[in-house]
């Protein structure tokens, strides 16, 4: 971690905890503000945006030591005055814009590595499959993004700022869509420049990047990626049981593929438990 990245995170640690000292109306008027300047791009630099979110929290708290509400203090308009902020933000290093574009494309490639694992017989990598995947990546990323920064001062009788359900519906079929799409991407991509890692060395590749996966998630403490490594763990595992003879023959050919399809659930069931463990303690706090 260099010296930008260590300030960063100290910055961010310090404004959670200055953040425990707002009372509730100008808490929400915080973490509203908070997240429409997180969410304002993904090619701002981190350090510039999390000092000016941590230089807000601290004129809120001197603010309410005053007797000031938020918007005594800053405006009715906090949405202008977001604004007015994101104008002055510096623009990413090169280093940065690399490193952000680099994070989903990695995972994508990765979950796209292990699911091909998964598949019996000879490991294929199809260079137009891991492609598309990385322009589906940084798109997603984007988008991700741009819906949560304009979700934040939706209008009060906008339909997803009054209905719960609605919103879930929303979500519901921009996660399938995605899914759907990520799914015609792995079947039906053509071949183009299949490269092709034959038995033992495509186990001995996907140990070695499974144990470098796990160990950097755990070590760097890289919480947003815990979701989905029990659906690499486990797909992992059932790559590597179909290409031992002995364990194929014990568990049966055509049992294989049902080996396949509960580690991804378990994954996925994995991911909502854990996400649902992040959530209630994002509230209790």
């Amino acid at each position: 971690m260099n010296k930008e990245d260590t300030r960063t995170k100290l910055l961010r640690d310090e404004t959670n905890k200055l953040r425990k000292q707002l009372k509730e109306p100008n808490a929400i008027f915080f973490d509203d503000l908070r997240s429409y300047l997180i969410t304002s791009g993904i090619f701002y630099a981190e350090e510039d945006v999390t000092e000016q979110i941590y230089n807000v929290c601290l004129d809120l708290i001197e603010a309410q030591e005053n007797g000031q509400t938020a918007k005594e203090y800053f405006g009715k308009d906090s949405r202008k005055l977001a604004n007015s902020m994101i104008k002055n933000f510096k623009k990413a290093s090169l280093r940065e814009m690399i490193n952000i574009t680099c994070i989903p494309i990695g995972i994508f490639w990765l979950i796209t590595f292990f699911s091909d694992f998964a598949n019996p017989g000879t490991l294929k990598i199809n260079i137009l499959e891991y492609f598309l995947m990385a322009v589906l990546s940084v798109a997603l990323t984007c988008i991700v993004f741009s819906l949560v920064h304009k979700s934040v001062y939706l209008s009060e009788d906008n339909i997803f700022r009054k209905s719960k359900t609605a919103g879930f519906i929303l979500g519901t079929a921009f996660f399938a869509s995605f899914v759907l799409l990520f799914s015609a991407i792995s079947f039906w991509t053509p071949a183009f420049l299949t490269i092709r890692i034959i038995y033992p060395y495509d186990t001995i590749l996907i140990l070695a990047l499974a144990v470098v996966f796990v160990t950097w998630i755990i070590s760097s403490k890289q919480i947003y990626l815990y979701p989905i490594t029990p659906f690499v763990v486990l797909i992992a595992i059932v790559g590597i049981i179909q290409r031992i003879p002995v364990m194929v023959a014990a568990i049966g050919a055509d049992n294989v593929k049902y080996l396949a399809i509960g580690a991804a659930v378990i994954g996925f069931l994995a991911n909502i438990i854990w996400t649902r463990i992040q959530v209630k303690k994002v509230a209790n706090d």
